[in-house]
């Protein structure tokens, strides 16, 4: 899962990098770069709550698996745009929020999946692994982008991203996940209350989400 989980997010930071220079390469305009991103984090930051209300009540492997399903879709799609040279910026921006979306729902039952993987006593070397594997894509996705981008072009590292879902795919076929969703009738909204309401009563908590969501707010501008 692990191995699975880095192959997935180098191959995003390798679109990623192809992706900026595509969507600058077409409007000659700094501001699609920021819009480009904005509508990437938009369906995170407006679905994230719901996606970890559907990642206690659905099967979480399965959820994952079509977020992955998602994404990948979307590489390829762009892929071909590229090649076929009928690219518009429209096409990147629309993508960009499709995989947001996929995102939304996919990061929560990722986050809810590590610990019916691993015994108590290991979850904290999982989060810790989980946390290594995510910043060493981060610095090897953009060098191998770069690299990708001059040797081969756009269209690469867009399929590139693509075949790389297929190793987290691939993991989450093979895994077993001792999980049952219990059966509720309470609402989403409802659930979704329960949870901030979690997160107020917990001491820190509150503090640490808004040291987390600052940056990415302050970086907008």
């Amino acid at each position: 899962m692990w191995v699975g989980a880095c192959v997935s997010t180098i191959g995003t930071f390798v679109q990623q990098f192809a992706q900026s220079w595509l969507v600058y390469d077409l409007t000659k305009d700094p501001f699609y770069l920021g819009l480009d991103l904005f509508l990437g984090q938009l369906p995170i930051m407006l679905f994230s709550l719901v996606g970890g209300v559907f990642a206690d009540r659905l099967d979480r492997k399965k959820m994952l698996l079509y977020s992955q399903y998602i994404q990948m879709i979307c590489a390829f799609v762009l892929a071909v745009l590229f090649a076929t040279h009928t690219v518009k910026v429209w096409h990147i921006l629309t993508l960009s929020f499709v995989v947001g979306v996929g995102q939304s729902f996919g990061g929560p039952a990722y986050s809810a999946l590590l610990p019916t993987l691993v015994g108590p006593e290991e979850l904290a070397n999982a989060i810790s692994m989980n946390s290594i594997q995510f910043n060493l894509a981060r610095i090897i996705g953009p060098t191998l982008g770069g690299l990708a981008y001059t040797v081969f072009g756009a269209t690469w590292c867009f399929a590139l991203n693509g075949v790389s879902y297929a190793a987290v795919i691939m993991s989450l076929l093979v895994i077993k996940v001792q999980f049952i969703a219990p059966k509720t009738q309470t609402s989403v909204l409802k659930s979704m209350k329960e949870g901030i309401r979690f997160i107020r009563d917990r001491e820190g908590l509150t503090s640490q989400l808004c040291w987390h969501f600052a940056p990415p707010c302050l970086a907008f501008p």
